[in-house]
C-alpha cells in the first residue's frame, strides 16, 4: 500500500515539512483518522453545511497536530495521515483532537501505529503503513487505537489504555493486539470476526482453570450445548464472554452474545437470536428458519441469563442443536436447560487469592490506597469469594478502610442470613447488596429502586424523567458499582445487573412505590411511542427508530404494563411498537401487539388505524384475504363521513384507502385499484393533505405500471411528475424516492 502525496499542501506553515525531503525517515508513529458516517451526515445537513463541518474538522485536526510536531503527509476527503518522531506527542495528539472534535457534531475514528518509515518517491510504502492504517479503521468515531508497537513507548502514568484483546484486521495475516485510548465503551471494532460481544470495561481477572474448561467444552463440536450454571453474581456472564472472545478466531461464522436479561416473554427468544445474528426474525417465533438462513459456517451462541425464560429457551435450543451440526451453544442459568446431549459446568465462587486480586483491583480503581492482604482475605471469605459482592464491597473500600468494612460487613452478614434452606452464597450476596444499599443516602436509595422499572436500562432524558434522578446521584450509583453505564454511539446507557435490579425491584414493591413508578415508566414511553411516530415518515426517520429500538424492552414492559392500568397509553404504545415489529420483520409479535390494542380502541379513528397497520402487516406476509377482511373492517369501523368529519376523521379515511389501494396492487387486481382511486379522487381536493394527495396519485401511478407493464404512457408520466412534485413539497422522503426511482 502506498500513500500518494498528489494534494495541495496545506498552506500553513507548521506544514513545510510535506515536501518529501524533509519527510522524517527510521521509526516514527503514524496517525490515521477518518470521519465516521460521513455520508449520512452530508444527507442530514446538505452540501453546504457538510462543507462548513468538513472544514472545520480539518482546521482542529491539523491546529492540533501542529501543536504535537506532527507532519500531515496526505489528506483524502475527510481523512488524515500524519507522522510523529514521537510515540507520546502523537498520543496526545490524538486525545486532545478527540476532546475538540467531541463539541461538534463529527465524529473520527483515529488509530496509531509504530514502525519504519521507507520513503519511495516522496511517498511512505511498505507493511507498516499499511498496518497503520488498518488499525485506525477497525474503529468508531470517537475511538483512539493504538498497536502494541505504540503502545510500548508510552507512559503508563501519562495515558489511560484499555486492552482490547487480539484481532484479524483486513489483508493482515497475523492478528494483532488492540489497545484504546481512554476507558470510554464502544460497540465491538470493525475487524474481520463477526462478533456483537460487547467490550467488557474492566480486565478479566483469575478463573484459570474454569477458563480453560469451558473454552475446551466450548470448543468441542461434540458438546453443541455448554450451560454454566450457579447462582446470581458468581461471574457466569464474564466467564462466559471471555471464553467466547477467546473462541472467536475458531468460529468463522461469528460468536454472537443473546442478553436474554430485558425480555419477559418466552415466546421472543427466536426473534432475539436472529436479531442477535444480524438477521430479520418472519415465522413463528420458536421456528429455526431465520436462525438457520443466518448459520453458514462453524458459529458460536452465547444465550446469557436464561433462567427466566427456561421453557422458551429449551423449546428453540432443543430445535436447532439438532439440526445445525455448525452451530454451538453456551447459555449461562441459575439451572441447567435439562436438554439430552447438555453438558453442565457448575461455577462456584472464585479463589481466595483471586478474590483478593479482585478486591484489590477494584479498590484501587476506587481511590483506595491502603490495603492489608489479611484483613482482605478474611473479608473475602466472609463474602463468599463471591465476584459481585466483592466488587460492592470494593467499591467502599476508598471511604471505608477493609478493617471497617469487615467489622460492618460481618454485622450484617449474621444479621441477615435468612432462611437455613437457602441458598448459602445467594445468602450472602443478598445481604451484601441489603448492605451496600443501606449506606446510601435516602435520595440514592429512592433512585436505586425506581431504576428497577427499566427493563435492560435506558439513556439519561428517560431516566431524569420517570425517576426525577440527580446525575450527581446517578454518578454515585456508577461508582458504588450498583449501577453500569455503557457508551453507545447515540448516548450512555445506564443499567443495573440482573441480581441487583431484581433486590431493588422487591425494594421498590416493598416501598409502596410500584404502582406510582410504573404508571410513570408507562407515560414516558407512551410519549417516546408517539413522537417517533410521529415522525417515521420524514428524513430523519431512521434515527427516530433507532431510540425505540434501543429501549425494546422498555417499551414492551410498559406496554404490558399499559394493558392493565392505561388503555390510552396502551394503544399508542401498541399502534407504534406493531408498526416497529413490522419493519423489522418481528411479525408474530407485532400481529400480537396490534391486535390487543384494536381490542382496547373504541375510537373510530384510532381503531381504523390500528386495524390498517394490521392489514399492511398481513400484506407483508402475503395473507391477502386476512388483509382485505381487516381493511374492510377498518373502514366500517370509522363510518361514513356525512357532515361533521373533522380533519382526524380524513386523514384515517385517506389512510385506510391507501392501505386498500396497496392492497390491489400486490394483489395484482387493477380494477379494485382502480375503484379505490376513484372513490378518492373526490375528495382529494377539498380534504387531502399534500402527502395524501401524493399517495393519491402514486396509486394512480402504481396502476399504470400494473396496466401498461411498467412501459408509461405520456399521461401517466404526468402523474408521476405531479406525484413526485407533491411527495417533495410534503417532505415524504419514502415516497419522493421511491417515485424517482
Amino acid at each position: 500500500m502506498s500513500i500518494t502525496t498528489d494534494l495541495e499542501p496545506h498552506p500553513a506553515a507548521s506544514y513545510s515539512s510535506y515536501v518529501s525531503g524533509s519527510l522524517p525517515t527510521g521509526t516514527v508513529t503514524m496517525l490515521f483518522t477518518d470521519v465516521e458516517g460521513s455520508t449520512r451526515l452530508l444527507g442530514e445537513v446538505g452540501p453546504a453545511e457538510y462543507a462548513d463541518v468538513l472544514k472545520e474538522q480539518q482546521r482542529l485536526i491539523r491546529q492540533t497536530a501542529a501543536e504535537h510536531d506532527g507532519i500531515e503527509v496526505d489528506t483524502q476527503g475527510d481523512a488524515f495521515f500524519f507522522v510523529f518522531r514521537s510515540a507520546r506527542s502523537a498520543a496526545a495528539c490524538a486525545q486532545s483532537a478527540q476532546e475538540r472534535l467531541a463539541k461538534t457534531s463529527v465524529r473520527v475514528r483515529m488509530g496509531l501505529h509504530t514502525g519504519e518509515a521507507l520513503l519511495v518517491d516522496g511517498r511512505y510504502v511498505g507493511m507498516d503503513v499499511h498496518r497503520a492504517a488498518r488499525v485506525g479503521a477497525a474503529g468508531h468515531g470517537a475511538q483512539v487505537l493504538l498497536s502494541p508497537a505504540t503502545v510500548a513507548l508510552l507512559e503508563p502514568e501519562s495515558f489511560q489504555l484499555r486492552d482490547l484483546g487480539q484481532h484479524r484486521l483486513k489483508d493482515l495475516s497475523d492478528p494483532i493486539r488492540l489497545y484504546q485510548l481512554g476507558t470510554t465503551d464502544f460497540p465491538p471494532l470493525k475487524t474481520l470476526h463477526r462478533t456483537n460481544l460487547p467490550v467488557p470495561a474492566t480486565p478479566f481477572l483469575g478463573r484459570t482453570r474454569e477458563l480453560a474448561t469451558v473454552i475446551r467444552h466450548a470448543a468441542d463440536p461434540s458438546v453443541q450445548l455448554l450451560t454454566l450454571t450457579g447462582p446470581g453474581g458468581t461471574g457466569k456472564t464474564r466467564l462466559a464472554l471471555q471464553a467466547a472472545g477467546e473462541l472467536a478466531e475458531q468460529f468463522p461464522g461469528g460468536v454472537f452474545w443473546v442478553p436474554l436479561a430485558p425480555l419477559r416473554d418466552s415466546r421472543l427468544v427466536a426473534s432475539a437470536i436472529t436479531e442477535a445474528l444480524g438477521f430479520e426474525h418472519e415465522g413463528d417465533d420458536d421456528s429455526i428458519d431465520s436462525i438457520a438462513s443466518a448459520i453458514d459456517s462453524r458459529t458460536l451462541l452465547l444465550v446469557d441469563n436464561c433462567e427466566h425464560l427456561l421453557d422458551g429457551v429449551a423449546a428453540v435450543v432443543r430445535k436447532i442443536v439438532g439440526v445445525l451440526p455448525d452451530l454451538q451453544i453456551v447459555t449461562t442459568s441459575r439451572e441447567p436447560l435439562s436438554l439430552g446431549g447438555e453438558r453442565v459446568i457448575p461455577i462456584d465462587p472464585l479463589l481466595r487469592s483471586d478474590a483478593v486480586a479482585l478486591f484489590r483491583t477494584r479498590a484501587e480503581a476506587a481511590g483506595a490506597t491502603i490495603l492489608d492482604d489479611d484483613v482482605v482475605s478474611t473479608l473475602c471469605a466472609r463474602l463468599d469469594d463471591l465476584p459481585l459482592a466483592v466488587e460492592l464491597a470494593a467499591a467502599r473500600a476508598a471511604a471505608l478502610p477493609p478493617r471497617l468494612l469487615l467489622d460492618r460487613l460481618s454485622d450484617r452478614l449474621d444479621l441477615l442470613r435468612g432462611p437455613r434452606d437457602a441458598d448459602e452464597r445467594q445468602r450472602t450476596l443478598r445481604a451484601t447488596i441489603s448492605w451496600s444499599y443501606d449506606l446510601l443516602g435516602p435520595e440514592e436509595q429512592r433512585l436505586f429502586r425506581w431504576l428497577s422499572i427499566f427493563a435492560g436500562g435506558s439513556a439519561l432524558d428517560a431516566i431524569e424523567a420517570v425517576t426525577d434522578a440527580d446525575v450527581d446521584d446517578l454518578a454515585s450509583l456508577c461508582a458504588k458499582s450498583l449501577v453500569r453505564m455503557t457508551s453507545t454511539p447515540r448516548e450512555p446507557r445506564y443499567w443495573q445487573l440482573e441480581t441487583i435490579r431484581e433486590f431493588a425491584d422487591e425494594q421498590l414493591i416493598a416501598a409502596g412505590e410500584a404502582e406510582s413508578v410504573r404508571a410513570r415508566h408507562v407515560r414516558w414511553f407512551a410519549s417516546l411511542a408517539s413522537e417517533a411516530d410521529a415522525h417515521q415518515w420524514e428524513v430523519d426517520a431512521a434515527e427516530w427508530l433507532e431510540r425505540p429500538e434501543a429501549d425494546l424492552g422498555n417499551l414492551r414492559v410498559a406496554f404490558a404494563q399499559a394493558l392493565m392500568s392505561d388503555p390510552g397509553a396502551a394503544i399508542a404504545l401498541g399502534s407504534f411498537l406493531g408498526h416497529l415489529h413490522t419493519l423489522r420483520g418481528r411479525y408474530p409479535e407485532a400481529e400480537g401487539v396490534l391486535e390487543q390494542a384494536i381490542g382496547l380502541a373504541d375510537d373510530p379513528v384510532r381503531g381504523s388505524l390500528l386495524r390498517r397497520r394490521l392489514g399492511y402487516l398481513l400484506v407483508r406476509r402475503k395473507q391477502m384475504a386476512g388483509a382485505a377482511a381487516i381493511l374492510a373492517e377498518a373502514e366500517e369501523f370509522l363510518g361514513p363521513p356525512g357532515n361533521h368529519a373533522d380533519e382526524s376523521y380524513w386523514r384515517a379515511w385517506f389512510d385506510v384507502k391507501v392501505g386498500q389501494g396497496n392492497l390491489h396492487y400486490w394483489s395484482a387486481d387493477t380494477v379494485a385499484l382502480g375503484r379505490v382511486a376513484e372513490e378518492m379522487r373526490p375528495h382529494v381536493e377539498d380534504h387531502a393533505t399534500t402527502k395524501q394527495r401524493a399517495e393519491f396519485l402514486s396509486l394512480l401511478l402504481l396502476n399504470a405500471c400494473r396496466q401498461e407493464r411498467y412501459v408509461l404512457s405520456a399521461e401517466s408520466e404526468e402523474i408521476a411528475r405531479a406525484a413526485y412534485a407533491a411527495s417533495q413539497e410534503a417532505g415524504d422522503w419514502d415516497a419522493e424516492f421511491q417515485l424517482g426511482f
